[in-house]
């Protein structure tokens, strides 16, 4: 499909994107400086979290609400959810391949750098522990939709007026790759989102997918925490990389169809 973009929106969801994004990092590097495994409860700083995480939401909420152009913009079709079934169980393995490529990307980090402890497998281990928190829960289930507005409805949307859809498409991928952590499966995961969304034209789609994926994996979580807790000291961490392997080479054929689709612009 054809679609229209405004004259006014380009730098503006760029700005607003980038700004975002800012407030975010700052955020989050604040919690992560003066956190400690007690602070993952509904304590300081982590509930101040879902306080920022809101008050950002709010924001984007008011400026789409007020702004005519842009509502046309993020949500041209906010009823077309086509082949939902289909994309939710590709959000899911997509999903799964995530954790496989997380798990390789920061043993090979560790080994080039020679790293004595993965401080991204801890995080992960105290974010599998807080999942039974209905704080944490919320606060992740809102960043899920706050960051597809970022990414989806702002950045996507900005840079397509600018440089085109493939090479936007691309470009806020490899970011997002960058962004959490994840080149390879980071970036497969946000080729799918900027795709559905593309399609579609309807930003509540890639949002309501990450959601959807947020309580999943909660829900796994709860279920069975010692299958997603990671050994984070060396050597023992060395023997994660077979559970990453087995990850990513089971679930590789999702990525491969959806890298596909990506290139062939469908």
């Amino acid at each position: 499909m054809t679609i229209q973009y405004s004259k006014t929106f380009s730098k503006r969801g760029i700005l607003i994107g980038v700004c975002l994004l800012t407030a975010e990092y700052i955020a989050y590097t604040l919690f992560y400086l003066y956190a400690n495994p007690d602070l993952w409860e509904n304590q300081m700083p982590h509930k101040y979290i879902l306080y920022i995480t809101l008050t950002m939401g709010t924001v984007v909420a008011f400026i789409v609400v007020n702004k005519e152009d842009m509502q046309k913009e993020l949500a041209d079709s906010i009823n077309n959810f086509s082949d939902f079934t289909t994309n939710i169980l590709l959000g899911l393995g997509l999903s799964v391949f995530c954790t496989g490529t997380f798990i390789l990307h920061y043993i090979i980090k560790a080994r080039l750098f020679n790293s004595a402890v993965i401080s991204a497998f801890i995080d992960n281990n105290l974010y599998v522990y807080s999942a039974s928190s209905w704080l944490n829960a919320i606060n992740h289930i809102l960043y899920s939709i706050l960051v597809t507005f970022i990414f989806q409805g702002f950045l996507l949307n900005g840079l397509t007026k600018e440089i085109g859809f493939k090479k936007s498409n691309v470009v806020t991928s490899l970011f997002y790759g960058f962004w959490f952590g994840d080149i390879l499966g980071g970036t497969i995961y946000n080729l799918f989102l900027n795709q559905i969304y593309w399609k579609t034209k309807n930003i509540f789609y890639p949002g309501l997918v990450t959601v959807i994926m947020s309580i999943v994996f909660i829900m796994a979580y709860l279920i069975k925490e010692e299958i997603w807790l990671l050994k984070a000291d060396f050597p023992d961490y060395n023997g994660e990389i077979i559970k990453g392997l087995l990850i990513t080479i089971v679930v590789a054929p999702i990525a491969i169809k959806v890298v596909g689709q990506a290139i062939k612009g469908e």
